[in-house]
């Protein structure tokens, strides 16, 4: 103990690097983690006072770019369905529907006031269901005509992807921008150390020439502004290979392009634009509404025809708004019906579609200023507060450095 209190100040001289180490570390760990977490917003007055991360945050922003790039990139949406046969999909999935609709009609009039469901007999009941699995039918060939003819009238693929890239679903956004940058966040990380050793020993002789405790606060802004923007500029620059002597250098994500363009084609084909999710959107749903609608409407015409006096108007009223109210309950559990029961069906299509490959393909060949954004994105719109927030933290460990040597001085 006496030794160092002896030498408190050389220690501290002699700890910088490891210091500025620490500094450039935990900033870009700490800068990391709030690009991608929370995954919702935290705190008392969003969004000012507190913290949601960049990606979650903007995810719909960045689902929306996803959009633009692959279709103005990669693919025409309608190269997706070239090679799906229309009319066996329609004969594939037509004997579903009457395994499916009747349940689906009696579940709804189960759901229905007692007195109301009373009026109907099993005859009525009987017809619903007879209109019910035409009309369905009927939607089901009326879409899959469209897949060939006129595939934006029942497909929205901007709409699939917002639907499984935010909301509930955000965290697939999040899994997919971190998966396919995995290597480049963890330079980031770890260059923090490194850059950051490298300026405490710059520091060290600094401190020689200038012994003043009140510069290493302006030191630690320094050192945790550059050792987050060194990362970031180190992994997308230079867009095109370089030579400096007998090295050559690239930016580290551009230089796994053949990399990236497989993880990203076999993600966005899993968790987007898998077959059941294209068929969940082009089918299942439609089919599923038009259903419930065709219930809904002759529910309330039988009830009416039985009521000409108008006695249970009301009700009828109260039931329709009730079931208004439970609709897309009833949709959504007949959607998971269909699509329970056509998992062969999926299987068809998506190797017909073959979605992974064709996104793989055409992504491994595209020019590195279009290829870059897939992860810039992430960071591009507040990518000033990720190196801002390395400057914060570099000052207050500086200021706690200065502290110290004023102390031991």
């Amino acid at each position: 103990m006496e030794w160092f209190s002896q030498n408190a100040a050389l220690v501290g001289v002699a700890i910088m690097p490891l210091t500025y180490g620490f500094v450039g570390w935990f900033t870009n760990l700490v800068a990391l983690k709030m690009t991608f977490y929370p995954l919702k917003f935290i705190g008392i007055w969003e969004p000012w006072l507190g913290w949601q991360g960049i990606v979650p945050r903007k995810a719909s922003g960045l689902a929306l770019k996803s959009v633009q790039m692959l279709t103005e990139k990669l693919f025409k949406v309608e190269e997706f369905f070239e090679k799906v046969d229309a009319e066996k999909l329609y004969e594939q999935f037509k004997p579903v529907l009457p395994e499916t609709v009747p349940e689906a009609t009696r579940h709804i009039i189960d759901e229905m006031h007692p007195k109301l469901k009373s009026q109907l007999q099993e005859s009525d009941i009987e017809k619903i269901i007879e209109r019910a699995c035409h009309e369905s039918e009927q939607k089901l060939h009326e879409i899959t005509g469209h897949l060939k003819e006129d595939i934006g009238k029942v497909f929205n693929f901007k709409t699939l992807v917002l639907r499984h890239l935010t909301g509930d679903n955000v965290h697939r956004i999040v899994d997919i921008f971190q998966a396919v940058g995995h290597k480049e966040f963890k330079f980031i990380e770890k260059s923090g150390l490194y850059f950051g050793a490298l300026l405490g020993g710059v520091q060290i002789v600094l401190w020689h020439f200038f012994p003043l405790w009140w510069t290493l606060p302006i030191q630690g802004v320094i050192v945790g502004y550059l050792t987050n923007w060194l990362a970031l500029t180190m992994i997308f620059r230079p867009l095109r290979e370089k030579s400096f002597g007998f090295i050559r250098y690239q930016g580290l994500f551009l230089k796994r392009q053949t990399d990236v363009a497989d993880k990203y084609a076999e993600l966005f084909a899993t968790q987007v634009l898998s077959a059941r999710n294209i068929m969940d959107e082009i089918l299942y749903r439609r089919v599923a509404r038009s259903v419930v609608d065709t219930i809904q409407e002759d529910v309330a015409a039988m009830l009416k025809e039985k009521d000409p006096h108008g006695k249970m108007a009301n009700e009828i009223i109260h039931a329709q708004d009730t079931t208004q109210s439970s609709k897309k309950e009833a949709i959504a559990k007949i959607t998971e019906k269909l699509s329970g029961q056509a998992a062969t069906m999926e299987k068809i299509m998506g190797r017909a579609m073959n979605v992974r490959n064709m996104i793989f393909q055409r992504m491994k060949e595209l020019p590195p200023e279009d290829f870059e954004p897939i992860l810039r994105t992430a960071f591009q719109e507040d990518e000033y507060i990720l190196i801002l927030l390395g400057a914060v933290l570099g000052a207050l460990v500086g200021l706690g450095q200065g502290v110290y040597m004023f102390i031991a001085g």
